[in-house]
């Protein structure tokens, strides 16, 4: 079923703003010794580069820098531009295919911008336990979203840190005082003692909750098999595969005394910050430290606050989002349960309710449309008017661990995994017996990706990487032109505003992907040239490559260090550490540039150019 897609158009625009600023040769000299030189004729450079290893390209070309994406704010993706049609018709094609598999029972999807969808789709049917309706899903059937929960709940939790209830680096126990995290090992457990070499306890704090970095097991209490390495029950079996990732519905609800009492009780995986143990459990307890530290901040009137986690973010998301299809409890009688979804075989997990001590973790249901609304508020909180600042969201949006094969990170909650040019996917992924999703954001090019999936299929991670692999290519390219609408080209300054015969120009070209400067001539004075010959060491005889600052149109020059910048070893370090070294002239930084309306400007040096 095609579910229409909707674009809204951007509510702001570029806008100009002309200034004039008069100058002198002595302070251009000056500010010339230090930008940017270029060492080669231009085509023996770039037949050079055609000739050299990957490593020595990079060495030349710098440190490239992501390409500056408010351009896709100003401009929107648009569903009918070429390359997004030709992924979509792709997409779809492999989804009608993989849906019609017995194992998917339905499947919605959509690729989402700050502004609208650009795909947008519902495959099979809504209530695959049934074999007489044979609805058809849509972008407002509910699902459960298991372990995306886990998004909210650190969502939530920065909510709270903005409004200054708590603080991410807060000790657990602050809000939990029940807790008593062991210090001792598996070893000293096993053994009956207590003590421990570590001497004091370990210190875990709401941070290492949304991130998985506090230690804590994955689910608690455990579940007993009886011996082993005998092999367990048929019945043991059975129930242990359906289990999924959160407590059995026949083990009834796991209270809050029972989950602190097994955390107090066995010992941490590892140590905090040590590496990534991913813990259901953990997350537990952040959406309950939520809980209290917001009742403890209202004092006496804490009778009045939200007393569970489910009232705590329907107050600050669902209802200020506006999120009508996004619950904790199955509304009976209400019309919403016609929407819910349910699949074929653990059809009984559709509306088993998780209680407050397992709802932070994976209680949560959704819809397509609930999760696209949550996912623009968070590509563009602004616009979108989100739950949290854009500062915010660019803190969220970081990785605090790294595995060692450099291809997955994680945050908090994000699983991160990067994709063609390094370009980080944030992904949530959730699976509950029956249910699999994904929630994926892609903040370097303003998109993401939703999959919500009922049936017994569970590698949603997999349409994701399809769906990715035909857009990022195109989204990029359209990024691309852009850029080259907006910056690419030569030049000049026009002959009303500078004397006759002093030659003022620059020169800026997309390289592999990424924005360089080229040329820099300033009233005659070959700016690269000048460095080149200089004895400063903030030189780059080669493109330079221009940061965006995410101010929208503003650029810092990277020039690097004239002993490093050729050693493929080095990577970015000669770049980042070399920014902004504290020369100014006429009140500007000598590395800056920036565009105002259809002018560049280099404001140390008191020139504006216009195109050629």
């Amino acid at each position: 079923m095609d579910l229409k897609p909707e674009i809204r158009r951007p509510l702001f625009q570029r806008t100009a703003c002309l200034t004039t600023r008069k100058t002198s040769l002595a302070i251009i000299t000056l500010a010339a010794l230090w930008v940017l030189g270029w060492h080669v004729y231009e085509a023996e450079f770039y037949f050079s580069l055609a000739m050299q290893s990957p490593q020595a390209i990079s060495a030349k070309l710098g440190c490239p820098f992501p390409l500056p994406n408010h351009l896709l704010k100003e401009r929107p993706l648009c569903p009918s531009e070429g390359p997004l049609r030709k992924s979509s018709k792709k997409l779809d094609a492999f989804l009608s295919e993989r849906a019609s598999h017995p194992d998917i029972d339905s499947l919605s999807i959509a690729v989402v911008t700050p502004y609208g969808t650009i795909f947008e789709r519902g495959y099979g049917v809504l209530k695959a336990n049934e074999t007489v309706s044979q609805k058809p899903v849509s972008r407002h059937s509910i699902y459960r979203i298991a372990s995306i929960t886990k998004m909210f709940t650190v969502l939530e939790t920065l909510i709270l840190r903005e409004r200054g209830v708590l603080n991410f680096d807060d000790p657990v126990e602050m809000f939990l005082p029940e807790l008593e995290i062991p210090v001792y090992g598996w070893s000293e457990y096993l053994n009956g003692g207590k003590n421990s070499s570590l001497g004091t306890r370990p210190r875990i704090t709401l941070r290492q909750l949304a991130s998985h970095m506090s230690g804590i097991g994955r689910d608690y209490p455990p579940f007993d098999i009886g011996e082993w390495p005998q092999i367990p029950s048929t019945s043991t079996l059975r129930r242990m595969q359906s289990q999924g990732s959160l407590p059995l519905p026949e083990r009834g609800q796991r209270t809050f005394a029972e989950l602190v009492k097994s955390i107090n009780k066995y010992p941490l995986i590892n140590l905090p910050y040590d590496y990534p143990i991913y813990s259901n459990s953990g997350m537990d307890l952040l959406g309950l430290s939520n809980v209290a530290a917001n009742k403890l901040r209202a004092g006496s009137n804490s009778g009045n606050e939200p007393q569970s986690h489910e009232e705590l973010v329907k107050r600050d998301i669902f209802d200020p989002l506006g999120l009508n299809g996004s619950f904790y409890r199955v509304p009976y009688g209400t019309s919403l349960v016609e929407d819910l979804a349910v699949p074929n075989q653990s059809h009984e997990w559709a509306d088993i309710t998780f209680d407050d001590a397992e709802a932070p973790a994976g209680g949560q249901y959704s819809s397509l449309a609930d999760l696209e609304t949550v996912m623009q508020t968070i590509l563009d909180p602004v616009t979108n008017n989100g739950v949290i600042s854009e500062h915010v969201v660019r803190e969220w949006l970081h990785p605090l661990f790294t595995w060692k094969n450099n291809l997955q990170e994680v945050g908090a909650p994000w699983e991160i995994m990067t994709i063609e040019n390094n370009v980080r996917l944030y992904m949530k992924g959730g699976n509950l017996p029956g249910y699999h999703s994904e929630f994926v954001l892609v903040p370097e090019y303003q998109y993401g990706i939703i999959v919500l999936v009922t049936g017994t299929y569970q590698n949603t991670a997999a349409i994701v990487q399809e769906a990715a692999s035909l857009y990022q290519p195109a989204i990029r390219s359209l990024l691309e032109n852009r850029v080259n609408n907006a910056y690419v080209g030569r030049w000049v300054v026009s002959s009303s505003s500078i004397e006759k015969g002093e030659t003022t120009t620059a020169q800026v070209k997309l390289i592999n992907g990424a924005l360089y400067l080229t040329e820099l001539i300033v009233r005659g004075h070959d700016v690269l040239k000048i460095i080149e010959d200089s004895d400063f060491d903030l030189h780059k005889p080669y493109p330079i490559a221009l940061w965006n600052t995410g101010r929208p149109n503003e650029f810092r020059l990277a020039f690097g260090r004239k002993s490093l910048n050729n050693d493929p070893s080095a990577g970015c370090m000669p770049y980042w550490v070399s920014i902004d070294n504290g020369l100014f002239s006429r009140g500007a930084p000598i590395d800056l540039v920036y565009w105002e309306g259809d002018e560049l400007v280099y404001p140390s040096g008191g020139v504006r150019l216009a195109r050629a």
